[in-house]
């Protein structure tokens, strides 16, 4: 799975810009499956999730959006108390860096938590996640959903 980085110049152009992307996604039906974004210093960034990665790279380029592209890993971890602090632990433990956070959506009893991580570190976060025993999303949570 992968997440689109939005790179948005300063806070006033960021909602514009972010209406003008959902509009476009909507009008050629991409579904954004989970979205998150922050600012600081005057730099927005949002960090985009779609069912549709391919069309939404297209439109993306063809809107002259500036964004980068990054494979991320998605756990689904109970939702309880406690959990998503040391499941960060055990990423921690592993010398794994990790770059975000997000929390994709609640399903019974589960928390689906997408990740970033240093690229050097991605098949040694594959790795811990196969063997670790929490269940690792490999498809397009919109997808499994359906």
């Amino acid at each position: 799975m992968q997440q689109f980085i939005i790179h948005l110049e300063n806070d006033t152009d960021a909602l514009r810009l972010l209406a003008q992307i959902g509009k476009t996604l909507g009008d050629n039906n991409i579904d954004i499956v989970s979205m998150a974004g922050t600012s600081a210093f005057g730099i927005c960034t949002a960090a985009l999730f779609t069912d549709n990665e391919d069309k939404t790279q297209e439109l993306l380029r063809n809107m002259n959006v500036s964004f980068s592209k990054q494979d991320v890993l998605v756990a689904a971890l109970p939702d309880e108390p406690g959990t998503f602090g040391n499941f960060a632990q055990l990423l921690f433990d592993q010398g794994i860096r990790v770059y975000s956070f997000y929390v994709l959506r609640f399903t019974k009893g589960q928390a689906h938590y997408a990740f970033s991580v240093d690229e050097a570190d991605f098949q040694k976060a594959q790795a811990f996640l196969d063997a670790s025993g929490f269940l690792r999303i490999t498809e397009n949570p919109k997808k499994s959903c359906k």
